[in-house]
């Protein structure tokens, strides 16, 4: 009972912990870059925090934990064309999204009109790098690792289901179109987008090999009772709030 006690304490403060990162990152993209440059409360709740980062991140451990941890060396060919095909599908549609007008909204028309191309473009450099790994010497080129490139990929997915999952969720519990992508480049639905996606593959990257380990460090120096304690500072408003706005409607 102890070990399920701290274990969900430690996965609860993480929870609040990128709930709170996710919404000031709303709140300040909103603010300094998207017109018209306003502080808006993001969210359905009156707290500062946005409890679909905080899902989304123990989402990502759940799932991306051991995998981070072992090594996807490039001579592994599946690993070096998945990394391939990340790198090159991330850099040529970003230029598409900032060169082509009018913006293509739909993933078909960008497929037909771009799609080809794509395929050449990946299908060439897939030939040619792993050619060059099959025939150097160098072990330190066939023992580079390509985990960071390959959680990337992942995080791009798994955060783009999640986006999705989370907006018709709220549609459907509140009735409010917290975001809508209509008019954006690469839209489903208006649900997700690829602004959105390719930021939250970049963010949740970062976070993942640079906060998570930090948070981790100084969840291990707290003691039991201060994670009890922070825990229920945090836990209980968050939940109040929750429950008040969501289905009483009363906040």
């Amino acid at each position: 009972m102890g070990k399920l006690k701290n274990l969900f304490t430690k996965y609860y403060m993480t929870f609040c912990v990128y709930a709170l990162i996710g919404w000031l990152y709303e709140v300040l993209w909103l603010r300094f870059v998207v017109p018209p440059h306003k502080w808006v409360n993001r969210g359905v709740l009156i707290g500062p925090f946005l409890p679909i980062y905080g899902f989304g991140i123990l989402i990502l451990l759940l799932f991306l934990d051991k995998f981070m941890k072992k090594k996807h060396p490039v001579e592994n060919k599946v690993y070096t064309s998945i990394s391939i095909i990340t790198i090159i599908t991330f850099l040529y549609t970003t230029i598409i999204e900032y060169t082509t007008i009018p913006k293509i909204l739909n993933i078909m028309d960008y497929l037909k009109n771009y799609g080809l191309l794509l395929i050449v473009i990946n299908i060439i450099s897939i030939i040619l790098i792993n050619l060059f790994i099959t025939k150097t010497k160098s072990k330190k080129v066939k023992n580079m690792d390509t985990t960071t490139i390959l959680v990337f990929l992942l995080i791009w997915i798994i955060t783009t289901v999640i986006e999705y999952v989370s907006h018709f969720a709220i549609d459907k519990l509140t009735g409010k179109l917290l975001w809508n992508y209509t008019n954006d480049f690469l839209n489903i639905n208006s649900r997700v987008n690829w602004d959105a996606s390719r930021n939250f593959a970049i963010g949740g990257t970062v976070l993942l090999y640079t906060v998570q380990p930090l948070l981790e460090k100084i969840l291990i120096k707290l003691k039991e009772k201060q994670k009890l304690l922070i825990t229920l500072v945090i836990g209980i408003p968050m939940i109040l709030d929750f429950i008040f706005h969501v289905f009483f409607k009363i906040i």
